[in-house]
């Protein structure tokens, strides 16, 4: 898995995930079981390697997001 974007709360990652998803990208959201998310950078969104393209892509054109 490859990171990517970020985002400052679960919640934000959450609604990204779900987009994505339902464009068939799989998706694994890091530090979602953190309670000081913000504190400590937010939760990252992880890809396949093979889906970052397209997964960009998405958010870019949902303007959702700037990947990292």
């Amino acid at each position: 898995m490859t990171p990517l974007s970020n985002f400052p709360t679960l919640q934000d990652a959450a609604i990204i995930q779900g987009m994505l998803e339902a464009n068939g990208i799989p998706s694994v959201l890091s530090d979602q079981n953190n309670l000081y998310v913000p504190v400590f950078g937010g939760v990252t969104i992880l890809v396949r390697e093979q889906d970052l393209d397209k997964a960009i892509e998405l958010l870019r054109d949902h303007n959702d997001a700037q990947p990292q």
